[in-house]
């Protein structure tokens, strides 16, 4: 049985706190990585640091998420939903894209599917 879009969308309202907590937690994992022991480290000065001058998670990290997105909602997330260049804060990443991964799960909007890297074929032995 296929869902209606209204039920779909009821479906993502109530996951909708999981995913919010879920992607908080995971931008934070994310960020404190990399900010922590780069941020430290980078010389400053008057014409400050080349660190300070980029997203606190580009847009490849983004799609890391997707351990969240299907762990909660059941699908991936589809990079083309993704702000390029990345996001500035948690809350700019999940103000972006809520509404889009919304309109994924409903279905109002078709991604294409990645491709999972495929195993290599067993060669059977002849006897």
């Amino acid at each position: 049985m296929d869902l209606s879009n209204a039920d779909r969308k009821k479906i993502f309202s109530e996951k909708l706190p999981d995913l919010i907590k879920g992607l908080q937690q995971w931008f934070q994992e994310e960020s404190e990585a990399i900010d922590g022991t780069i941020a430290s480290a980078a010389p400053s000065g008057a014409g400050g640091s080349i660190i300070s001058a980029r997203p606190a998670i580009d847009s490849k990290r983004i799609v890391d998420a997707t351990l969240i997105t299907e762990e909660i909602l059941g699908i991936e997330l589809p990079p083309e939903i993704i702000k390029p260049g990345g996001y500035e804060s948690c809350e700019a990443m999940i103000e972006h894209l809520l509404p889009r991964l919304e309109k994924v799960f409903t279905g109002e909007w078709k991604v294409k599917k990645r491709q999972r890297s495929i195993e290599p074929k067993k060669h059977e032995e002849k006897v």
